[in-house]
């Protein structure tokens, strides 16, 4: 299965419903164009389609649940491709991962259960080494 974009979503506003797109504009350096995040050092949230179909299904929910919030949505892609320093390339664009990754929180329930969370392995923060125009259905490696 070759990785593919799922969704992409912007956040003008911090704490604020996302608005969910057809297509973004990554400024290199920068971050999402329209973005609250742009300009600053975590520029583009990344994840899993598993661990947000993961998140859907629990009962209970954790606290990052509604906490993070990821720009850009992926399917098909390993986990180990997230590691820290990787490159993950969309079309012509290129998107550097940062160190340290998504953290857990002690209020968390699970965190306080040591229990599993897929978050920890399936969601990243990068940004943008080389910008241009991402799609919904984009190939991604």
């Amino acid at each position: 299965m070759t990785a593919k974009i799922t969704a992409l979503i912007c956040y003008p506003q911090k704490g604020e419903t996302g608005i969910t797109l057809r297509e973004m504009k990554l400024i290199g350096g920068r971050g999402i164009e329209g973005d609250f995040h742009c300009g600053k050092e975590r520029q583009v949230s990344l994840l899993l389609a598993g661990a947000r179909r993961w998140m859907e299904a629990q009962s209970e929910k954790g606290l990052c649940f509604g906490r993070f919030r990821e720009n850009i949505r992926i399917e098909g892609l390993p986990a180990e491709a997230l590691s820290d320093g990787s490159t993950i390339l969309i079309g012509d664009t290129a998107l550097k991962l940062l160190p340290g990754g998504k953290h857990c929180f002690p209020q968390c329930r699970f965190f306080a259960e040591d229990a599993p969370c897929p978050l920890l392995g399936a969601a990243a923060f990068a940004v943008v080494s080389q910008g241009g125009i991402v799609r919904l259905g984009d190939a991604v490696s």
